[in-house]
């Protein structure tokens, strides 16, 4: 079985003959943990040389109105192409172009995302169709979780947060029955300390989510059935967190 916090890269080439497009790919490429970025270039014909010369993305990303070659004989050329594996092909497309669009899936492609998007949007794309569908469930427990500390403003300098992050993905995808000890338990194995550093850490950041986010923090009291303004056990405030996350995934 996949291990949850045990993050899963994905490999992907970017095709987009909007050179702006393409500088913005690399930026944000740089400033995630999720999806390498190998290349973002603007022709097919770029893509054609970079798999010719031994490069295997997991996903490539092809815009519809790439050129040289166009997007259908560029598909009907990597169908040509002996490749180590067939990597999954992620098309994006204009939403008035979505007959045509549809009608690449049955040339190769695996999965359309329609413009207008951001780039958080793409790469979670990216990640869906490249990645393992446990590694997309544990993508996504990351990235409900990032949303909620932000919204409560949390202190990034404060340590820990990968304690609470590895809890979290074994609360929201594992088992339904959890107690505090073996969490602890969790977080620290294989991290050279002990569970107590890890209740610590977490009761750090508990009372300074408090403070930095009362808004959210009394929403998190409400999940765990306590008045606003209540101060949080930590397995309280895990368990409200897992509870948020679970309704954002729909589980």
């Amino acid at each position: 079985m996949h291990n949850m916090d045990e993050q899963e890269w994905v490999s992907a080439l970017f095709a987009d003959s909007d050179r702006g497009q393409c500088s913005a790919i690399r930026l944000y490429g740089s400033a995630q943990k999720s999806v390498e970025v190998c290349a973002a270039v603007t022709t097919g014909n770029q893509v054609l040389d970079i798999l010719q010369s031994g490069l295997c993305p997991q996903v490539l990303v092809l815009d519809t109105l790439l050129q040289g070659p166009g997007l259908g004989e560029l598909l009907w050329r990597l169908g040509t192409l002996e490749l180590p594996r067939r990597p999954r092909v992620l098309i994006t497309a204009m939403p008035y172009t979505q007959k045509s669009a549809s009608r690449f899936l049955t040339m190769g492609a695996d999965c359309i995302i329609f413009k207008p998007y951001n780039m958080s949007e793409l790469f979670a794309a990216v990640y869906r169709c490249g990645g393992s569908t446990e590694a997309w469930d544990a993508y996504r427990v990351r990235e409900y979780l990032h949303e909620l500390l932000c919204d409560m403003h949390y202190n990034r300098r404060l340590g820990g947060w990968n304690y609470l992050e590895r809890i979290l993905l074994r609360t929201a995808l594992g088992p339904e029955d959890y107690i505090a000890k073996e969490l602890y338990q969790y977080a620290a194995d294989g991290q050279h300390i002990r569970p107590g550093t890890v209740a610590s850490a977490v009761q750090r950041i508990n009372e300074s989510l408090r403070h930095t986010g009362p808004q959210g923090y009394d929403r998190l009291c409400r999940m765990v059935n306590k008045p606003e303004g209540s101060r949080l056990s930590n397995l309280e405030l895990i368990r409200s967190l897992t509870e948020l996350i679970r309704r954002a995934m729909g589980r």
